[in-house]
Parts: structure tokens; sequence; C-alpha cells
């Protein structure tokens, strides 16, 4: 919690530093000037010439740079299956196996700074570093019978929790398919991520079969931190759609020092796919209470996540299309 709190605390900090740039930038921008481009976050307080209106018409944000924020629906793929346990009855294949989480049932979450250049009035190219957490998990439960009495046995279940923090890079184009405030947009991109956290939370219930009848005898829960279980990196393509909308004026044709300029809103969901196996293959075994106390070892997996996110940018440069 410290950690996302420092990070919240720098992503504000930047994006205050970003908009007092843009308001010196406005500043210096009161002077005339021959080509189209302008910046400005506040206006910078110029007056309208009497083409001021004429040149409005074609300028547009160029430069937009914000905060997002939104919800991680997490699925992890498991591409390899591993266990600590072989069942005496080989038959029975089914007795270890890990029961995974529903997908996309787990809620993480992710904040981030949100910036844009515009290539065209409709193409543009985003950029969002941000801090994201990704939640998954899955159950295993074992049981041991007495040869002479099957009826008496213990059974062990495990409810595993995976909590996977990283510091994601996402780079994406993106496509509006008008013009005007309101934009329907798609895009596509990838992104590389530097895993900063990692932790299981294991709920164990240890049942006694006897005389038919189960009986519970002992419950516990462990948090675990499992940075090495993980690798440092992790790597995807993603797509999404989503709706902008833009609010305010132009600086050609604003009238007063106070206003924003354009802000604009987004509301988006994408897609991420993961390429690679996010588990570190030669740390697998290497946790003594998890192999022997819960007889817990990590499967091959690949992230999968569904985004949903809401971000506001700021405008700091325009251009006349």
């Amino acid at each position: 919690m410290t950690k996302l709190r420092s990070i919240v605390l720098t992503m504000c900090l930047l994006c205050i530093a970003s908009a007092a740039m843009a308001q010196f930038a406005g500043k210096e921008g009161k002077k005339p000037r021959k080509d189209g481009n302008k910046f400005s976050l506040f206006g910078g307080g110029n007056k309208q010439s009497k083409n001021s209106k004429t040149a409005a018409k074609g300028e547009a944000p160029q430069w937009q740079l914000g905060i997002k924020g939104g919800i991680n629906l997490g699925h992890v793929e498991a591409t390899q299956n591993y266990s600590v346990v072989t069942p005496l009855d080989l038959s029975s294949s089914l007795t270890n196996a890990k029961i995974y989480d529903k997908a996309y049932s787990n809620m993480g979450s992710h904040i981030g700074l949100t910036g844009s250049v515009a290539l065209s009035p409709n193409v543009s190219l985003g950029f969002e570093p941000g801090y994201a957490t990704y939640k998954f998990g899955y159950e295993t439960s074992y049981e041991w019978n007495q040869f002479e009495d099957l009826q008496s046995f213990v059974k062990v279940t495990n409810d595993i929790d995976h909590v996977v923090s990283y510091l994601d890079l996402p780079v994406t184009l993106k496509y509006h398919f008008k013009t005007g405030p309101l934009k329907p947009f798609v895009q596509l991109g990838g992104y590389y991520g530097f895993r900063t956290n990692a932790d299981k939370n294991v709920n164990t219930v240890v049942e006694d079969g006897a005389a038919g009848g189960l009986a519970e005898l002992s419950s516990t829960s462990q948090r675990v931190g499992v940075d090495d279980l993980f690798i440092r990196s992790s790597a995807g393509i993603l797509g999404g759609a989503g709706l902008s909308l833009d609010i305010g004026s132009s600086p050609s044709s604003m009238s007063g020092s106070t206003d924003l300029g354009t802000v604009r809103f987004v509301l988006g969901v994408n897609y991420r796919y993961g390429l690679h196996n996010i588990v570190d293959v030669k740390t697998r075994f290497n946790d003594s209470y998890l192999t022997s106390g819960v007889y817990d070892v990590t499967d091959d997996l690949e992230l999968r996540n569904i985004e949903i996110y809401l971000g506001c940018q700021f405008t700091l440069k325009y251009k006349d299309y």
C-alpha cells in the first residue's frame, strides 16, 4: 500500500508539473505566431482577432496529458501444470488438479498518466505509464485414505489467491471514427511491464473424514511474499475501444484567461494478451512452506486481462489541420 501511495503521489505531481509547464508555455505564446501551432492549457489571455473564429474552425488538440484509472479483471492461462503430489491411483488424474477461478472474476486496479500526440485529425499515438495490480487464484484439494478403512481419511483444501503488481508501459495507436467533440475510437498496441511486487494469500482447511463425516481440524491463513516466483517482466499486445468527449475551446476562440482550454474525457475498454510465461521456472520449487507445507507449486502462466478505465486529458498544444 505504501508503494501504491508513493506512485500515485508521484503521478499527481507529474500531472501538476505538466499543467504548470503548459501554463508557462501559454504565457510565452501570447506573441503573434505565423504558424498554426499554439501552446495553451489556460488560454494565455489572448485577445480575439478578427480572423480568430475562422482560425479556430480547423484548430484541434495535438498534444495532451492527464491521468487515468480503472479496474483490471484478471485471468491466467495455465500452459503447463505442475504438482508436488502424485496420486497412488494414477488413473485418477484429477485428484491433484488445480481448479482455477472463473475467468475475469478477480478484480485488480490501475492508475497512471495518459498522454497522446495527434498524428492527424483521426489518428493519435498514446503512451500511458501506470501502476497496475492483477489478481488470480485457484483451489487445490488432497485426500489421504487408510487402506483398511476407506471411510477414514484426511482432506486438505487450499484456496490460493495471487496479487501481482507491475509498472506498465503501454503504447497504442488510436483511430477516431469522426471529428467533433464526441469521438468513438478503436486502438491497438503493446505493453511492457516491470514486476514490482507479488504475494500469495493461502487459506488452508484440514478436515477429518472419520466415521463417514467431515469434521474441521484446523483452518489457517497465510500471506507469503513470492517476488522470486515471478520473472521481472511482462509483455503482450492489447486492443480496445472507447469513447472520448472534448469539452472547452481552443486558444484562438477563448475570451478569458481562466478557461482550461480543451479537456478530453475518455471512457474505454482494453483486452490485454500476455505473450509469455510470467513464472520463473528456476524458482518454482524453492519455497519450502508452499511445496511441503500446503503442497502448492505454481504452473506456467500467461496473463490475460480486461481493463476498464476512465481518463481526463488536458491540452498542451494545438494545431491547425
